[in-house]
């Protein structure tokens, strides 16, 4: 894998989905019958499913990233966009509003 700043982002957050009780994830990818804007990590922790979209630096969403976030979240997922610290705060917030502590 190449070391781009998002395959970094990338890998610390599934070193992190690791140490979580309860978690399962799996990465994304895109390609013929995937669904367009599908982001590049599923999880699922203590049932709960989290779609989250690696971006680093100057990374933005493309349209049809944005049109799956506003999709998923419609339907009642927990979409995160962002690195590592964006996916350890929506992870424990959630967990905060759950008492899944």
């Amino acid at each position: 894998m190449k070391k781009t700043p998002e395959n970094i982002e990338k890998a610390a957050i599934k070193d992190y989905l690791n140490y979580q009780g309860g978690c399962f994830y799996y990465p994304n990818t895109a390609g013929l019958g995937s669904k367009p804007g599908i982001p590049d990590i599923t999880a699922i922790i203590d049932g709960q499913v989290f779609q989250i979209e690696v971006k680093a630096g100057r990374g933005k969403q493309s349209p049809k990233q944005k049109e799956f976030q506003v999709d998923w979240e419609r339907a009642g997922g927990i979409y995160i966009l962002g690195g590592l610290t964006e996916v350890i705060n929506q992870i424990e917030i959630w967990k905060t509003k759950t008492n899944k502590r």
